[in-house]
């Protein structure tokens, strides 16, 4: 799980925050020569949702070049040497009203991880840097979150999602056999059908192989949960979330592709078994040790935005 380096206000902000409705009203007067009796205007149309966006494939905008893994070089576990800067692989979705949708201008811009004091620290157009950082068994690669600041108006409510490292060289990606890599994953789902704030999503198993004969990477998430707090649910309370599995083509040292529900568990946290979407990867350390990924999904509602790493078995 990712060791939570958020301020308790950041924190806060991950569970979301009320919700600020603006009501106009307007009025009129008669004068001379006006009617004698007004017609009454019809009542205002109950408000609709639109749907959500599809959230954009992962992306890397401009920014350092890539920090590539080398036999004997700093790593994570050893500690980045200052001011190291790390392109991200990243996405973002933020709220738009009652609506999600891709924050295009953000995941366009892409952003920059530096280590400063040993601290993980984003430069990301909108953000305020307020993240999660690193799997603790990880050595070559780091994935996390930052929240997307928006007005006082409005639900602070946008989200995004990266992964970060140091890169395998794509000469030393390996050419042939498969390995098995398992790890975590976790994410956050929007909820476009209701004014309810953006929910974490924790827990996950991630399960994958790389056959590099083949060029290409498969497998699995299972276990993630939503953190919700709705009514008659204790705050916290963590509900059961959709699996998904995913499918992908090695290019160089990267791996992309598409992601697929495979349950459907019900109920307001979940995406319906419709929902696809897609995963832009990486393989980190010096011969393909490790491997994170950037995935979305959406079922023409809802939206989810997420991370996923895995070392690979001995």
């Amino acid at each position: 799980m990712f060791a939570d380096t958020r301020t308790p206000t950041h924190a806060a902000k991950w569970l979301g925050t009320s919700a600020l409705v603006l009501a106009l009203a307007a009025c009129g007067g008669g004068g001379a020569g006006s009617f004698a009796e007004s017609t009454p205007l019809p009542p205002p149309a109950p408000p609709t949702h639109a749907p959500s966006a599809t959230p954009e494939r992962a992306t890397v905008g401009a920014g350092p070049p890539s920090v590539f893994a080398t036999v004997g070089s700093q790593n994570f576990t050893t500690g980045p040497a200052p001011d190291t800067a790390f392109p991200m692989l990243q996405t973002a979705m933020a709220q738009n009203g009652v609506v999600y949708e891709a924050d295009s201008t953000t995941n366009a811009s892409g952003g920059t991880a530096t280590f400063p004091g040993g601290q993980l620290t984003l430069s990301i157009l909108d953000s305020d840097s307020s993240v999660w950082s690193g799997y603790a068994d990880l050595d070559w690669t780091r994935a996390g979150y930052w929240t997307v600041p928006t007005d006082w108006f409005s639900r602070g409510n946008g989200y995004g999602a990266f992964v970060i490292g140091y890169e395998t060289p794509a000469a030393a990606v390996p050419t042939m056999g498969t390995a098995t890599f398992s790890g975590q994953a976790e994410g956050a789902v929007f909820n476009s059908g209701s004014e309810r704030d953006a929910l974490q999503l924790t827990g996950g198993t991630a399960s994958f192989t790389a056959d590099f004969g083949a060029r290409t990477v498969g497998g699995s998430v299972t276990g993630l949960m939503a953190v919700d707090a709705v009514a008659g649910i204790p705050t916290g309370a963590l509900i059961p979330w959709n699996n998904f599995s995913f499918s992908s083509t090695i290019s160089a040292n990267a791996f992309s592709g598409s992601t697929q529900v495979t349950s459907a568990p019900g109920g307001i946290t979940s995406l319906t078994g419709n929902a696809v979407g897609t995963i832009e990867g990486r393989f980190f350390g010096p011969s393909a040790q490790e491997a994170g990924a950037v995935w979305t999904l959406f079922d023409g509602n809802n939206g989810a935005i997420g991370t996923l790493t895995g070392k690979k078995a001995p």
